[in-house]
């Protein structure tokens, strides 16, 4: 599979089960319908999101991208509780995808981030 972002290979991986792929080269990561959610509940991102947060910050400004699993061009989702976050969803097979560092902030919402998104709404 290649990756949506920077068309490099990526690895798969299982965590506790769950299957998930990361890409060699910026560090993104993929998860196909609902892999993502189990993974949420173990609240150890860490573990798996292992890229450079750098990176990703500057990946992610690219968001018109295809599904690396059906080809289908991704929509760009803002976590509703964390709004800075902006990862791609698959509308045809519900995949997603998260660039270095994201999924990490996705699982591991802090206080500093409902601040945050506070201030962000008020203006």
């Amino acid at each position: 599979m290649k990756c949506p972002k920077c068309d490099y290979e990526m690895t798969a991986n299982d965590y506790k089960g769950v299957q998930y792929d990361q890409c060699k080269n910026c560090g993104g990561l993929w998860f196909d319908a609902l892999e993502a959610e189990e993974l949420v509940e173990e609240k150890r991102a860490a573990e798996v999101d292992t890229g450079d947060p750098k990176v990703g910050s500057e990946y992610n400004k690219k968001w018109e991208i295809k599904c690396p699993a059906c080809q289908v061009r991704m929509l760009p989702v803002h976590d509703v509780e964390q709004p800075h976050i902006q990862l791609e969803s698959c509308p045809a097979c519900h995949g997603t995808f998260f660039d270095a560092g994201e999924f990490k902030d996705f699982c591991e919402e802090t206080f500093l981030d409902r601040v945050k998104d506070w201030f962000a709404s008020k203006n």
